[in-house]
């Protein structure tokens, strides 16, 4: 875990995300940033492309408990997919 890092907000409303942060939630140049406030109040920083995987990932589980389907069941179904789509791209 990173230790607290602390930046200075302009005049603009902007600030720099120290390099061990950026290095740490592997951020470059371009890349968004989402702030997530929790229950318990405090803010959190995450990687905009994490931020929409969680999200996706969140509602598929959720859709998969509303239906029944057991996590074992949906990571079964998920390899036979990956399976699938490996032989149907390999094929010659």
């Amino acid at each position: 875990m990173i230790k607290p890092k602390s930046a200075r907000l302009t005049s603009k409303g902007q600030i720099t995300i120290p390099k061990s942060v950026r290095q740490a939630l592997d951020l470059n140049e371009g890349d968004r940033v989402i702030f997530v406030e929790e229950e318990d109040g405090k803010m959190v920083v995450k990687k905009g492309a994490l931020v929409v995987f969680d999200e996706f990932a969140n509602s598929i589980s959720q859709d998969a408990k509303e239906k029944g389907i057991t996590e074992k069941e949906l990571l079964d179904d998920l390899k036979q997919v990956r399976k699938d789509l490996w032989n149907e791209r390999t094929k010659k």
